[in-house]
């Protein structure tokens, strides 16, 4: 067989409707007959049936992706027990998969012919390439920039973490399934100085009352703020 497949990664932050693009190309893939079929990792476990779902809300149903599933032996069973050959595969929640699997999708493309599109985050919240990411960054065909904008008119880049007061979230496991109660897309400047913000926050000088006057003053031997 002769097919000619490419591996493509588009990647955003969170709220660039990925998702919705995703499910736009898969309404597309079907009003013109085309073979397609969408999965996801497992790890987003925010829906309870096997859909992906956007935030605007359209939906469409879809495979599971788990951590011990091989992606090249399931192309290759559906083609040697059903003989369907898919021509697209459209992935979501790329940034979870394994680096095993996503060198399992490039030989889906390489062997098979199929073009598999995968839709993810680049980072987490502490800025850090996530393991699937990191893996398509280095071995896919084509990668795509899906942008979106900050509120200070600036291109998105962190995915921030925040508490329930709104406070940015330094620490924690890399992974933290949430939509936007848990997450708030900002531009790099944004970030830094939220950060510095919170810091400086943390460090206030303490306040101690004149014996005399009664008024707060500050002891500046006891704590500094760095600019």
């Amino acid at each position: 067989m002769y097919r000619k497949g490419k591996l493509y990664f588009r990647y955003g932050t969170m709220g660039s409707a990925k998702t919705a693009l995703l499910l736009t190309t898969a309404y597309n893939f079907e009003e013109r007959n085309m073979d397609y079929m969408c999965l996801k990792p497992i790890i987003d476990t925010r829906e309870n049936a096997s859909v992906i779902r956007s935030r605007i809300g359209i939906e469409r149903e879809c495979h599971w992706i788990y951590q011990t599933t091989n992606l090249y032996e399931f192309v290759r069973n559906l083609y040697k027990e059903k003989k369907r050959l898919v021509d697209w595969f459209l992935i979501d929640e790329a940034q979870f998969l394994t680096e095993a699997q996503v060198d399992q999708l490039s030989r889906v493309v390489d062997d098979f012919g199929s073009n598999v599109i995968c839709y993810g985050l680049r980072t987490d919240f502490q800025t850090h390439l996530f393991e699937g990411s990191r893996r398509l960054f280095e071995i896919a065909d084509t990668i795509d920039e899906i942008k979106s904008t900050c509120n200070c008119g600036h291109k998105t880049i962190v995915n921030a973490r925040i508490d329930s007061a709104g406070n940015f979230v330094e620490e924690g496991a890399q992974v933290e399934i949430g939509g936007d109660d848990r997450y708030v897309a900002v531009c790099r400047k944004c970030w830094r100085n939220k950060c510095i913000e919170q810091a400086r926050r943390a460090t206030l000088p303490l306040l101690e009352l004149d014996d005399e006057n009664e008024n707060p003053v500050v002891d500046a031997a006891k704590t500094t703020i760095a600019d």
